[in-house]
């Protein structure tokens, strides 16, 4: 038994000399220049690969690093720079035939560096083109063939630079697997990466064959991004009140000219205007979009924004040409439930006072939003039927129109309508041809403005029916047919605590209650004359 062990124990030793004796003999590194060649060819950018050395026991050839020119256009740093990489081959033609056919290739710790212009074109649209121009880098001769049969980028990290902001942002943990990798073939791929502020994105689909502009390549792709922070991923400027958590699912699919998303989207704690309150509520969008790549236009086919039970609809255009999307959109909402806007309100940066709520009735919008995303214009119309303010002592605060109504107000209003034209941007709201209609106590109308600190400033004109009132009755008495009076009302303050002062120092009010003085007047002096001659008075 020993000898057998022993003649065992010496082939063992045997191979495993002679492998080593192989891996001296071969010489992996003979094939880089090659090898970096190809490479920089198919791609039309420098590519440089570490010392090459065979490493029998992983089954390959392992590469020192791999760097990846960028289009000097963009940025003199690396488009892509990895720190080491595996590349498995076939060991027997390698070793008896002298080729390099390659199985698989894992980078390790790859650094993606991704940068747009201010023209917004990005750095690898250039891609597999002959530097400085629009041709395929391989148009001068018979196509390079090279396939790999799965290709690894692992723990690896991209860099986004947007050159018009000054803004990057950065995403670790960049996992991707491709297999059948060719310039020549659909190639299907897994995706995933971490993104700041701790959201993860996840795709899934098939990308090629990689057209000769890069941009026009035929994809598919099922994407899910989960707790995507707007404000840390850069999405944003970071003076801009857009901020919240978004997820995503959405579908895309190009043939290279035309690209069709189908999206929901889901808003989480957002933030929509300066002085806002991260909605309680989520905000929801469905959106079907079709894309030319060569207007660099998408279209809103069909589009919704869910506010609790009902939909606004949503249509228009983002304009993509640029550093920036531009948005060109219509908002169309009509009988939407006012408990559902109200949850909406603070991310709008419109705070009730404490204790005021919004119950029953309907609300609508018709408006036109246009700019990039984090600094819209909105322009368009909001009205509001049939709601009521209870929890809120609003006599206290109209004490001037409740003075000559002669309604007694408590802590609930009826608000038989609402309606205003409004101009919103980053600046702040204007708000013209406002109308309150306060039933049984007045109707309000007027304009103003909130800015970004939500602080009010309206001039409105209350017209209060006296009628009813102690002073109204007794002008009706002696004589007086006007039961209207015209009450100028300056609103001041915030949204959450607002201030209601008469205007001109009570000037209208003033005049008002002298015209009712002297009808009273003129009402009691023929009354006293009428008895003086039935007592034989003849004055």
């Amino acid at each position: 038994m020993r000898k057998p062990l022993m003649i065992a124990g010496g082939v063992v030793l045997l191979l495993v000399a002679m492998m080593a004796a192989l891996a001296l003999l071969v010489d992996a590194d003979r094939f880089r220049p090659d090898a970096e060649k190809q490479a920089s060819d198919a791609l039309g950018r420098q590519v440089t690969i570490g010392k090459l050395k065979l490493a029998l026991f992983k089954g390959g050839v392992t590469a020192q690093s791999l760097v990846i020119a960028d289009d000097p256009r963009f940025s003199k740093d690396p488009f892509l720079s990895s720190g080491s990489m595996n590349i498995r081959v076939d060991l027997k033609d390698l070793i008896f035939s002298r080729k390099l056919n390659v199985h698989s290739i894992v980078i390790h710790a790859p650094k993606l560096s991704l940068v747009q212009n201010e023209q917004g074109d990005w750095n690898y649209s250039s891609l597999a083109r002959s530097p400085g121009t629009s041709e395929p880098a391989h148009s001068g001769g018979t196509p390079i063939e090279c396939t790999v049969g799965r290709l690894t980028l692992d723990d690896g990290q991209v860099l986004i630079h947007h050159q018009a902001s000054g803004k990057t942002s950065e995403y670790s943990k960049l996992r991707l697997e491709a297999t059948d990798v060719s310039l020549a073939s659909s190639i299907p791929y897994e995706f995933s990466a971490t993104a700041p502020g701790g959201g993860t994105v996840e795709a899934k689909g098939s990308l090629g064959p990689i057209a000769q502009q890069s941009e026009r390549t035929t994809m598919t792709a099922a994407i899910t991004v989960k707790d995507f922070d707007i404000a840390a991923t850069g999405f944003s400027d970071p003076a801009s009140p857009l901020k919240g958590r978004v997820d995503v699912d959405a579908t895309v699919k190009s043939d290279g000219t035309h690209t069709e998303v189908d999206a929901s989207i889901t808003g989480n704690k957002m933030c929509l205007a300066a002085g806002c309150t991260p909605s309680a509520k989520p905000i929801e969008i469905h959106v079907n979009a079709n894309y030319l790549q060569a207007d660099h236009l998408a279209k809103l086919s069909s589009g919704q924004i869910e506010v609790g039970s009902r939909a606004a609809d949503l249509s228009g255009t983002i304009d993509m040409s640029g550093a920036k999307p531009q948005i060109n959109a219509h908002i169309d909402a009509a009988s939407l439930a006012v408990s559902d806007v109200e949850s909406v309100l603070p991310a709008l940066g419109i705070v009730l006072p404490p204790g005021a709520k919004l119950e029953g009735g309907t609300a609508s919008v018709n408006a036109t939003a246009v700019g990039p995303a984090d600094a819209l214009i909105i322009k368009g119309h909001v009205r509001l039927n049939n709601s009521k303010i209870v929890g809120y002592d609003l006599a206290d605060k109209l004490s001037d129109i409740t003075r000559f109504s002669g309604i007694s107000v408590g802590k609930e209003i009826v608000i038989q309508e609402f309606s205003s034209d409004v101009l919103h941007r980053s600046t702040g709201s204007k708000m013209d041809h406002v109308l309150i209609v306060l039933p049984g106590l007045a109707k309000l109308t007027g304009a103003g403005t909130i800015d970004p600190q939500n602080d009010l400033n309206f001039a409105m004109e209350a017209r209060v029916d006296i009628s009813k009132s102690a002073v109204g009755m007794i002008g009706s008495a002696f004589g007086r047919k006007n039961d209207v009076v015209d009450v100028p009302i300056h609103i001041t303050g915030t949204t959450s605590d607002p201030k209601f002062t008469s205007d001109s120092g009570d000037a209208q009010v003033l005049k008002s209650t002298g015209d009712l003085a002297a009808s009273a007047g003129k009402g009691i002096q023929g009354l006293a004359s009428s008895l003086g001659g039935l007592f034989g008075n003849k004055k």
